[in-house]
C-alpha cells in the first residue's frame, strides 16, 4: 500500500501499482472535496493558546504557574506557530515551486527573522505587533496562492478562521 498526499492535506491510500497517468494530480481537484477533519481540528487547536491569552485577563488571570506571564506565553507560542507556517510555506514551495510566482523560501525566511528578532531584542509588546503583522503577511501569502491554485479553498478557509483567531487574541492581549 502506498499513501500519496495531495497539494490540498487529502491523503489517498493506494493498493496497486500508482499508474501516474490516474493518481491524483492538483490540477484535477475536485472542489466539491471537504477539508481534512484533521487539518481543521488542528488548526483549531492551535490557535486555543491565543484565545486563552488573550481573553484570561478579562477575568484576572495574568499568569499561569508554572508556565509564567499570558503574554510572555502567547510571544513564544506565537513565534513558534509562525515558524510552522513557514515550514509550511517551505514543503509548498519545494513541491510545487513550478506554480508558484512569489519565492516562498525567501518570504517565510523574511517574515520568521523579522519576528525573531522582535522576540529576541524588543520587549513583548513589540514581539506580539510583529508577530500580529507576521500572521496577516503570511494569510495574505496563502491568498496567493490561492489565487494561484496551489492551495485549495477548504485550507485557506480554515488557515483564515484561525488566522482571525489568533490576530485578535494578540490584539487583545496589547490592549489589555
Amino acid at each position: 500500500m502506498v499513501l500519496i498526499v495531495d497539494r490540498n492535506c487529502y491523503a489517498y491510500a493506494v493498493t496497486r501499482r500508482i499508474d501516474h497517468d490516474r493518481a491524483p494530480h492538483p490540477e484535477r481537484y475536485d472542489s466539491s472535496m471537504k477539508p481534512s477533519s484533521l487539518y481543521t481540528g488542528l488548526a483549531f487547536a492551535g490557535a486555543t493558546p491565543f484565545l486563552a491569552c488573550g481573553l484570561l485577563p478579562l477575568i484576572g488571570v495574568d499568569a499561569i504557574a508554572p508556565l509564567g506571564r499570558l503574554d510572555t506565553l502567547a510571544s513564544s507560542y506565537g513565534l513558534a506557530i509562525i515558524c510552522f507556517l513557514a515550514g509550511a510555506h517551505w514543503a509548498t514551495y519545494l513541491l510545487r515551486h513550478a506554480d508558484i510566482r512569489i519565492n516562498l523560501l525567501i518570504s517565510s525566511n523574511v517574515v520568521l527573522l523579522v519576528v525573531w528578532f522582535a522576540f529576541v531584542a524588543a520587549g513583548i509588546a513589540w514581539a506580539l505587533v510583529a508577530q500580529l503583522a507576521a500572521f496577516i503577511v503570511l494569510l495574505l501569502i496563502d491568498y496567493r496562492l490561492l489565487g494561484d491554485g496551489v492551495i485549495s479553498a477548504g485550507y485557506f478557509r480554515v488557515r483564515g478562521i484561525a488566522t482571525t483567531l489568533a490576530v485578535f487574541s494578540i490584539f487583545l492581549i496589547l490592549i489589555t
